[in-house]
């Protein structure tokens, strides 16, 4: 039996080694063997091969392709593939989708004077499960080329079978109306009559979505992850570099998110550092440093000088790094001033310091008071595999200010039932997804839930981010637990600023304390 293990363990080593494509194309070896994976490793000891075992268990789209390297070691790659391919089935679907409802309205343009219609159509656009769809495709695709153009082409060729309608007729008081419902074929569809995967293949793409979930909205991204530009990652190895050299190889991200809200990378005084008392070869004005590789050793130098005057050892720290961020722009001594006035960052205190600064040098403007925003839209911060909190860093229990249940309504004193969880936070404050998912709505309103914003986080779980003062994300936009996606505002029907934050399971309201990390 040890023999035979040994075989098989060697003969998917030889996949890695010799298969074409690169590691990818070992993929298809890796999950037909997967029953004896575990027997091979056992019997040789192969535990450097886990993490490669777990990425051949996801959808090839994430990673642009077999034989693709570059989203290995990037988040932000897997992400912009993510997205990009998420577009690309919703654009095709919602072009099918459009394609009916024209039809449809041609129809009822042809109606006589009695006559009246009624179109009932209950499909959004992310009814259509584009993760499940594409690891459909993925599956079907083995390790041939992909591409966003074949998927959206594959499905505008089904296009006239992804929707019908059936019309009803009903007549009151002389007037005829016609019920026009629109059906969704749904994603069987697509693994039937467009993938045509066999049952195996069905439930192999169901494992891909499974475990797409979990590497995404899990824990195996780490505590916290840039999304930056392709000029920020080109200085990797420079701040690397220079993070080691002044003792804060953790803030890696960090950087990469302070040099994307400095200049995205795309001038030589790529982190704005021309400023900072550690340039002593360049021009101590805006963009006076031409040589990157100095912008960067003096930045990160300075940025690690606020990070210790600020108390911040982690990532984690969101108050202690809020504090030493806005150090970095305003220079250190708004540390000090915070932590002596205030006890800490906020925004607006932030405010209140660059007027002072105004006065004082007689200038009309001084540093950026949202520049804790700026940065930190960049960064994603992900949890252990459960929903988090969103407020990563701070005792948001400390600052609930209205339980699920009913109360007292604050605007009216009536009895109501409240159907979330208030946190109040200073508006600015930023908002941390508390869950991966799907953003379904952005809304921009001053009566009711305010700004908001609604995420499917999938199995007919949804949430509510409530009365918000600026929001970071699109509708249609993937986004990960942690990943900040709005500030607290004071927008709407309220008495004060605060986060409403609302879970919903099939439709119905249930306790946010239930879900979120405490």
């Amino acid at each position: 039996m040890q023999k035979q293990n040994a075989v098989q363990a060697v003969s998917i080593l030889k996949a890695f080694k010799y298969g074409k494509g690169g590691p990818f194309a070992a993929a298809e070896v890796l999950w037909d063997q997967k029953e004896n994976i575990g027997k091979g490793l056992a019997g040789l000891g192969f535990l450097l091969l886990l993490p490669i075992l777990f990425l051949c268990m996801l959808p090839s789209f994430l990673f642009g392709g077999f034989g693709s390297m570059e989203a290995l070691n990037s988040q932000t790659a897997i992400m912009q593939n993510l997205q990009s391919y998420q577009s690309a089935v919703w654009t095709a679907v919602d072009h099918a989708h459009e394609s009916i409802l024209t039809q449809i309205q041609s129809e009822i343009d042809g109606l006589g004077e009695d006559e009246t219609a009624v179109i009932s159509d209950d499909f959004h656009y992310v009814s259509a499960n584009a993760m499940l769809i594409l690891c459909q495709y993925s599956v079907w695709k083995g390790t041939e080329d992909i591409s966003t153009e074949e998927v959206m082409s594959l499905i505008q060729n089904h296009a006239d079978a992804l929707f019908t309608y059936d019309v009803s007729t009903s007549t009151s008081d002389g007037i005829t109306t016609y019920t026009y419902t629109v059906q969704y074929a749904g994603d069987d569809y697509f693994a039937d009559e467009i993938f045509r995967l066999n049952e195996r293949e069905k439930q192999k793409a169901l494992d891909y979505a499974s475990n797409l979930q979990i590497f995404l909205y899990g824990s195996m991204m780490g505590a916290v992850s840039a999304q930056v530009s392709a000029e920020v990652l080109a200085y990797s190895d420079l701040i690397k570099k220079y993070a080691e050299q002044y003792g804060i190889p953790q803030f890696f991200d960090v950087i990469c998110a302070v040099m994307m809200a400095e200049s995205g990378g795309r001038v030589p005084d790529v982190m704005q550092a021309s400023e900072c008392p550690y340039n002593t070869k360049y021009p101590k004005k805006p963009n006076g440093i031409t040589d990157p590789e100095y912008s960067i050793e003096v930045g990160v130098h300075y940025l690690a000088d606020c990070l210790q005057g600020a108390g911040c050892s982690s990532p984690s720290q969101m108050d202690e790094l809020s504090l030493a961020l806005q150090g970095y722009n305003y220079g250190n001594g708004y540390i000090g001033w915070a932590l002596e006035n205030y006890g800490g960052y906020s925004e607006a205190n932030a405010l209140e310091f660059s007027k002072l600064m105004q006065q004082k040098l007689g200038w009309s403007s001084y540093g950026n008071p949202k520049y804790v925003a700026a940065v930190m839209k960049y960064l994603v911060f992900t949890g252990g595999g459960v929903w988090g909190s969103p407020f990563i860093g701070k005792n948001w229990n400390a600052a609930v200010s209205s339980e699920f249940g009913y109360r007292v309504d604050p605007l009216n004193g009536s009895q109501a039932f409240h159907e979330g969880l208030d946190i109040a936070y200073p508006t600015g404050t930023p908002i941390n997804a508390v869950s991966g998912g799907v953003v379904t709505s952005v809304v921009f309103s001053e009566t009711g839930y305010g700004h908001h914003i609604r995420v499917d986080c999938g199995n007919g779980v949804q949430v509510l981010y409530a009365h918000c003062s600026d929001i970071f994300v699109t509708k249609g936009q993937s986004i990960a637990a942690g990943q900040v996606i709005a500030e607290v505002g004071a927008t709407g029907r309220v008495t004060g600023a605060h986060l409403h934050l609302g879970v919903l399971v099939n439709g119905e309201e249930v306790n946010p304390r239930e879900y979120i990390s405490q």
